[in-house]
């Protein structure tokens, strides 16, 4: 469960905001720090902080990401409001700049919709994988990834597939114990074997999911690119395993995903593969709509109760509320 020390979040803030980062001020940066299932995502809105394009890039998003000591950032969703359709950039917490990540496209999508920048029922956020539709009709948050894609199979127990970064699927039988194996090595292993990244042409690595059969699913632990370790939730990696289990094992959509920290749902749609779960604010300043930017804005907890649940109010942003449950791909 993730019960974050927000005393110790306001301490990283108030030393980001003594140090400083040079290229942007840092009293007008506006930020949430969200989760998608327990993946830590660090959401800055551009708009608010006062951020240029060009000021966006790998130093920055990795200057920030390590800030927070007080928790693992996972990475950093850039959001741009302003001339044209919503726009979603991320990095990891590295600096690598990926294509995707479906946990901070969902926590983009609750932000969004809360602030007024989406609409709710059904809308488009623009990413470095191209246009995604989202959704937060009747409070539930789903994105769509697009359709798994580069589908082989690599070895007996083992398939790749492209959900917006470029995963490896392992599969385990019922007598091996998923929870015994020691993702962090096993899948740094595969994630650097150059042969292997040259042979299914991502020399960029690859995020290694460990699947299992689970009930009427599946479970999944992840290891990822950028975090180079296990998360605690992978959305592209619910997306691409439910693909494999559904074209290697039958299993029908919507397959239950079954991470760290409870369930991703993934379904199909005309937009590609569905992902939806929960989302929630942990800490943050940003201010309500109707409220006026100030330079010192101080952080508060912002945890609220994760989704599905009906999109809570841009005030509430700003507003102490109870922890939820969580832990931070």
């Amino acid at each position: 469960m993730l019960d974050p020390d927000r005393r110790a979040l306001q301490t990283d803030h108030d030393d980001l905001r003594l140090r400083g980062v040079p290229g942007i001020d840092v009293e007008l940066l506006a930020f949430s720090l969200m989760h998608g299932n327990g993946n830590l995502i660090l959401l800055v809105d551009e708009t608010l902080s006062g951020l240029s394009a060009h000021a966006i890039g790998s130093d920055l998003g990795r200057e920030l990401c390590e800030s927070f000591t007080a928790v693992r950032v996972d990475g950093i969703a850039f959001v741009r409001t302003a001339d044209g359709p919503v726009r979603m950039t991320y990095f990891d917490r590295d600096g690598t700049n990926a294509s995707m990540c479906g946990n901070a496209l969902r926590c983009v999508t609750r932000y969004g919709t809360e602030r007024g920048y989406l609409r709710g029922d059904a809308d488009v956020i623009m990413t470095d994988d191209g246009p995604k539709w989202v959704s937060a009709a009747e409070g539930r948050i789903r994105v769509a990834l697009g359709p798994g894609r580069e589908f082989q199979r690599v070895a007996a127990d083992r398939y790749f597939v492209f959900s917006g970064v470029a995963h490896l699927i392992v599969l385990l039988d019922d007598q091996q114990d998923l929870d015994a194996v020691d993702v962090r090595s096993a899948g740094a292993a595969l994630r650097y074997d150059e042969q292997l990244c040259r042979r299914l042409n991502h020399p960029e690595g690859l995020h290694v999911d460990f699947m299992q059969r689970y009930e009427d699913g599946v479970r999944i632990r992840t290891y990822e690119v950028g975090v180079e370790d296990e998360t605690r939730a992978c959305g592209t990696g619910s997306a691409a395993s439910a693909y494999v289990a559904n074209r290697v094992w039958g299993l029908p959509y919507p397959v239950r995903v079954v991470v760290r920290e409870g369930e991703i749902q993934v379904g199909e749609s005309g937009h590609g593969l569905l992902i939806s779960g929960t989302t929630g604010h942990l800490f943050g300043n940003i201010p309500p709509i109707d409220a006026p930017i100030s330079r010192a804005a101080q952080p508060s907890s912002t945890a609220q109760p994760s989704s599905p649940a009906q999109p809570s109010s841009p005030a509430q942003l700003s507003s102490p509320a109870p922890a939820i449950g969580g832990s931070g791909g």
